[in-house]
C-alpha cells in the first residue's frame, strides 16, 4: 500500500501531490511488459530508446507515478495519450493539472497540482568538481558554498532549488541558473517569486519543490512496484 506523509503548511489553501518510488532491482520481463503496456505506444518507444535498464525503469516509473498523481484530480488512467509538448519541450495536458517529474540515483519523484505551476528536482549528492558550477550561482550563494563545512551538501541545496524553479517556470535551462536567488522558502528570478519547499526523502539526496502557490498543503506518498 502507498505510504503517505502530510507535510504541514501554515495556511492550507491548495494541494500538491508528490509521489515517489525507488528503482529497486531490475523488473522481471513479465512485470516490465505489463507495466509498460499501460503507457501509450509513443511513450513506450521513447522509454525503450534508453540504453541502461536503470534509465528505462526510471522513465517507466516516472510515467506510472504521473498516472497515479493525475488520477487524484479525476484524470483517466489513459490520459497520457493526450500529452502535449510546449515550445520549451515541457509536457502538459490541455486544461489539466500541472505536473513535473525528476529522477536521480535510486529515486523517481513526481509532483502534480490543479492550482498554479509546479516543478520538482531531486539529486543524489555525488562528488562533483564544484568550480565547474561557480557561474551557475549568485555571488552570495557561491560565497556561502566556499565557506561551508559541507560544500557538497550546500551546493546540491542550491542546485535543486534552482532546477525546481526552472522546471516550474517552464523555460528550463534557457532560464539562466545564476539569475535565481533565494532559499528553501522563496526564490526570485526576473521579478517573479516562486515558493520553495524542501522535500525530505533520503539523507543522501537533496530534493526541492517550487510552486507559484503560497503555502500549499503537500501530500507525500511512496509507491512500490515489485
Amino acid at each position: 500500500m502507498p505510504d503517505t506523509v502530510f507535510i504541514a503548511a501554515l495556511v492550507c489553501k491548495e494541494m500538491i501531490e508528490i509521489f515517489y518510488t525507488r528503482l529497486g532491482q531490475r523488473l522481471p520481463a513479465a512485470n516490465w511488459d505489463s507495466y509498460l503496456s499501460r503507457l501509450p505506444v509513443p511513450l513506450q518507444d521513447k522509454i525503450n530508446l534508453y540504453k541502461r535498464w536503470e534509465d528505462r525503469q526510471a522513465g517507466l516509473f516516472g510515467k506510472l507515478l504521473l498516472i497515479e498523481g493525475l488520477a487524484k484530480y479525476g484524470c483517466s488512467r489513459n490520459c497520457l495519450q493526450n500529452l502535449l509538448i510546449d515550445e520549451y519541450g515541457r509536457p502538459f495536458l490541455d486544461r489539466g493539472p500541472d505536473f513535473n517529474i525528476s529522477h536521480s540515483g535510486e529515486y523517481v519523484v513526481c509532483a502534480v497540482t490543479a492550482s498554479g505551476k509546479v516543478g520538482i528536482d531531486i539529486e543524489k549528492m555525488r562528488p562533483v568538481e564544484l568550480a565547474d558550477f561557480e557561474k551557475c550561482m549568485t555571488a552570495g550563494q557561491w560565497k556561502e558554498i566556499v565557506a561551508s563545512d559541507n560544500r557538497l551538501s550546500l551546493f546540491y541545496y542550491y542546485w535543486t532549488i534552482k532546477e525546481s524553479v526552472t522546471k516550474a517556470d517552464g523555460r528550463g535551462l534557457s532560464l539562466p541558473l545564476e539569475d535565481i536567488s533565494g532559499d528553501d522558502r522563496e526564490a526570485l528570478v526576473h521579478g517573479t517569486v516562486w515558493h520553495v519547499r524542501k522535500i525530505d526523502i533520503d539523507d543522501r539526496y537533496r530534493c526541492h519543490l517550487a510552486t507559484s502557490e503560497h503555502a500549499p498543503e503537500i501530500r507525500l506518498t511512496k509507491i512500490s512496484w515489485d
